[in-house]
């Protein structure tokens, strides 16, 4: 069992440090599936560490899984609102169709850059390019050049950073920061502007 989970292949961090915890966690566990291995905590654990070190890492020691960072995502995968999963952490989890939806979506996002590795340079621009254009579409930075600051609300900023209010406001600062990195590599001067004010006028919220 041990050797099937360490077959698994770590991924580049730059292919998913834009995908969100509960969804990386989904596409371990059908990972897992694959593998024919129960569908436990502890196997779960070790997979979204194998396959995706830098997120599943403890903070300060990055050669051991953070099981409480997990144990958040299944609770959330599985709650009421979502529905990701079934089960229960004594007797193991249980795949359903948007598990594997979710999984599916996933790999797709993960792939992308993989099938142009011979353009990696070229793709990494593309991908730039089109967060750049996610912002200037976002309900947030369109009431902001309308000079209607005060309108943009915790809901505008969470779907600017490409998250919901239940995304961990780390998610959400991560985003934030690699955001700012390509504004200010793509010379959007004023993008970058409106994202520092941004973080300004939501620092409580992105704190919490």
């Amino acid at each position: 069992m041990q050797n099937k989970i360490m077959s698994l292949t770590t991924l580049d961090a730059s292919d998913y440090e834009m995908i969100d915890l509960d969804r990386l966690v989904i596409f371990s566990i059908i990972k897992i599936e694959s593998l024919g291995l129960d569908l436990s905590l502890e196997n779960i654990i070790v997979a979204a560490f194998r396959l995706f070190p830098k997120r599943f890492s403890l903070i300060g020691y990055p050669e051991y899984p953070d099981a409480t960072r997990v144990e958040k995502c299944l609770w959330r995968c599985k709650g009421k609102t979502r529905q990701w999963i079934g089960g229960k952490t004594p007797h193991g989890y249980q795949i359903n169709e948007k598990t594997r939806l979710i999984a599916t979506q996933v790999e797709k996002q993960l792939t992308h850059e993989q099938v142009f590795s011979k353009q990696k340079n070229k793709t990494r621009l593309r991908r730039k390019e089109s967060i750049i254009k996610d912002i200037r579409e976002s309900p947030a930075y369109q009431k902001y050049i309308k000079r209607n600051e005060d309108l943009i609300t915790e809901s505008d900023m969470c779907y600017l950073l490409q998250g919901t209010l239940d995304t961990p406001s780390y998610i959400l600062q991560k985003n934030l920061a690699l955001m700012k990195t390509f504004t200010e590599e793509l010379d959007e001067k004023e993008l970058l502007d409106f994202l520092m004010k941004m973080e300004i006028k939501f620092k409580d919220f992105l704190n919490k």
